[in-house]
């Protein structure tokens, strides 16, 4: 649908500005999350096929602050091993997603949701051991996931781990790849006029207000287990899968 900046009340503004800020502090306790719980709350806001342009420049911006954070912890031999493949790889799965009705958006994303749990999980329970050549086919399948859907970063994590990144070096690490991600995404958008000024406020609002998640993050994991939040973050995202499946049905 055609969106403009009036189409928005001050409420919208205020949900999604809330919403962002919750979907920022879990992914600063995980490193993932706020691209997978994002999308039900903005679809019927702003249009499903606006969601995953306007994630990603918002969450260019929160990933580019999580970098600032742990900059110099930054693993570059693995992460150019990564950006190799990725990038390009995300510019076709970017030009897959362009060519989808708005039925179909919601499918993928509501699919993608629901199978990142158990794969997740399936991939942590692999241990995987993986060297440069690994990450690089690795990186080449999850940038073609990445350039249709929003929130890949469950799949990340082991991937990541398997590297044998942890602590601020899998956290630098996995902000920068998400910046080259999103940074390739929102330029084809923007190219395209998938993200007009309207849509670009939104992207601005939902930045912001992830910022300070990051922080928040912190204060939370001293406080409570990792575990019990990412089981949270689960059912959260299955709920949002099935609703993202579910509106096909009623639209």
């Amino acid at each position: 649908m055609e969106f403009a900046l009036g189409d928005l009340l001050a409420l919208d503004f205020a949900v999604i500005a809330v919403a962002a800020f919750i979907a920022g502090t879990c992914s600063g306790m995980t490193g993932f999350g706020g691209g997978m719980l994002l999308p039900p709350i903005l679809a019927p806001i702003i249009g499903v096929q606006n969601v995953v342009p306007v994630l990603s420049f918002a969450m260019l911006m929160t990933n580019a602050h999580r970098l600032w954070l742990y900059r110099k912890h930054a693993n570059l031999k693995l992460l150019g091993a990564v950006l190799i493949t990725v990038v390009p790889c995300v510019v076709i799965g970017t030009s897959i997603y362009l060519d989808l009705p708005a039925d179909m958006i919601s499918i993928v994303l509501g699919t993608f949701l629901l199978l990142s749990i158990p794969f997740g999980r399936y991939l942590a329970r692999r241990e995987l051991k993986l060297g440069p050549l690994g990450l690089g086919i690795a990186g080449a399948g999850l940038g073609v996931i990445s350039g249709t859907t929003p929130g890949t970063g469950m799949l990340w994590v082991p991937v990541l781990l398997g590297a044998g990144l942890v602590g601020e070096a899998f956290l630098a690490t996995d902000a920068s790849i998400s910046i080259a991600v999103n940074l390739t995404k929102a330029v084809i958008f923007n190219q395209l006029g998938a993200l007009p000024l309207g849509l670009l406020a939104v992207s601005l609002v939902i930045g912001a207000a992830t910022i300070p998640g990051n922080y928040a993050a912190r204060w939370i994991l001293r406080r409570t287990s990792v575990r019990v939040h990412t089981r949270l973050l689960e059912a959260i995202v299955l709920i949002g899968g099935l609703s993202l499946l579910a509106r096909p049905l009623w639209q």
